[in-house]
């Protein structure tokens, strides 16, 4: 089941994380692969780590605070940051699932734009401020957005 949120954090909170993610000096970093890094394609996109390995591993992880409270978050897997630059064609990336095990999954969109996100029997637009929740062990892809420069996701894997 997918379940979309709009307006999901208060204005003042959403406008905090976005001009952070959104500024020129915040770090994001290269990833050769978007699905599979065994098999040969030419996508690519950029991430930021914010928790991986049962522990923050960014300095912007306070970020998320209020964000991990409003999900009611018992336990992390993972917080990353995603990426897509704009494309001239649609591009629709391969289907996967984050983790093959039973878990909780949420996806935030800092911006609007064009590049879908494709569930089993629904397509969600990007919204700013819009929250996904989804089953991330079942089959997504995520696409590249034509109509701005940049596609910003964030991914919540959690308990």
């Amino acid at each position: 089941m997918i379940k979309v949120v709009d307006n999901f954090l208060p204005k003042n909170e959403f406008v905090k994380i976005r001009d952070v993610i959104c500024a020129k000096d915040f770090p994001f970093f290269y990833n050769g692969f978007v699905t599979d890094e065994n098999k040969p394609s030419d996508d690519y996109y950029f991430t930021h780590l914010f928790f991986i390995r049962n522990a923050p591993n960014s300095r912007y992880f306070y970020l998320w605070e209020y964000f991990l409270e409003k999900i009611e978050c018992k336990a992390l897997i993972r917080i990353k940051a995603n990426l897509y630059m704009g494309s001239e064609k649609e591009v629709i990336h391969e289907q996967h699932k984050d983790y093959d095990y039973a878990h909780k999954g949420c996806l935030f969109y800092i911006n609007d734009n064009n590049g879908a996100t494709y569930f089993k029997d629904k397509k969600v637009l990007p919204k700013a401020n819009r929250a996904v929740f989804f089953k991330p062990n079942e089959l997504h892809s995520s696409s590249l957005c034509t109509d701005q420069k940049r596609r910003i996701t964030i991914n919540f894997n959690y308990f």
